[in-house]
């Protein structure tokens, strides 16, 4: 796995497949849901993304998100704040066009997030946070508004407990 994705990271990053491909940026609203103790919260995100089509069926794209609000919730009389800290995600992104304005995708890949738990009362349910690696899919549609800016929406598995929706906007580089 840390093969594929140094590979991966190394042709996202390649000037000179830059140059011969689509590469694009975006950035998003992300609402996502955690789940702790059988109770759901809902955190919310700010996502960056930059990729490159490789074809018209196929794209690499990196992600990276970052927290703009924590959800909390109350067990046995303590308050936890739930917070998603930061996320790094790695996808393939097979896609379809449907015409020249709306295209459907999937994201298959890895994500490292981190995600933090602040308990009202350390002493009895202590606070935790840190990394933890696994595996996110995804799907999503977007709308090409003009000049291939893009409006879009996808959804998010980025680990067991944590899926999240985003809304943003895709810009070609050019």
């Amino acid at each position: 796995m840390k093969r594929l994705t140094v590979a991966l990271v190394t042709a996202l990053c390649s000037t000179t497949l830059l140059a011969a491909e689509k590469p694009y940026i975006g950035i998003d609203y992300q609402m996502g849901t955690y789940t702790q103790n059988n109770t759901d919260v809902n955190p919310e995100a700010f996502r960056l993304r930059a990729g490159t089509e490789l074809n018209s069926y196929l794209a690499v794209e990196a992600q990276a998100g970052f927290a703009t609000a924590s959800d909390t919730y109350a067990a046995k009389g303590i308050t936890f704040d739930i917070q998603v800290d930061s996320f790094y995600s790695l996808f393939l992104r097979p896609q379809l066009s449907i015409n020249n304005a709306v295209s459907v995708y999937a994201l298959l890949g890895g994500t490292y997030i981190d995600v933090s738990s602040t308990s009202s009362n350390p002493t009895a349910s202590p606070s935790d946070s840190g990394f933890t690696h696994t595996a996110s899919y995804g799907v999503g549609i977007d709308f090409n508004v003009k000049n291939d800016i893009r409006i879009g929406a996808d959804f998010v598995q980025y680990m067991d407990d944590y899926n999240a929706v985003s809304i943003g906007v895709r810009i070609p580089i050019k």
